[in-house]
């Protein structure tokens, strides 16, 4: 499992508190996308977690994964990029 970071290491909680960056499409191959998706989702399962953030395991850009229950109570993996909040 990765080591997930927390903010008990004061080297790690200034990482964790630090702006995260925008992910760049253009800068990542798909399969190295699909590597670190897979990676967070194997270190998430592994800490039996239903999310994880990419500063959690040392990643500076803006997504994270999540698994959830769906309607039909299968659980349903996301990796989202970029996220937003609307008001």
């Amino acid at each position: 499992m990765n080591k997930i970071l927390t903010i008990e290491n004061k080297k790690n909680a200034t990482f964790l508190r630090t702006k995260t960056k925008p992910f760049d499409f253009s800068s990542v191959s798909k399969t190295e996308i699909r590597k670190i998706v897979a990676m967070m989702k194997q270190t998430m399962h592994e800490a039996n977690g239903i999310g994880l953030a990419a500063n959690q395991v040392g990643i500076e850009f803006q997504f994270f994964v999540a698994q959830v229950p769906g309607k039909d109570g299968k659980a349903k993996f996301y990796a989202i990029f970029n996220p937003t909040i609307e008001k």
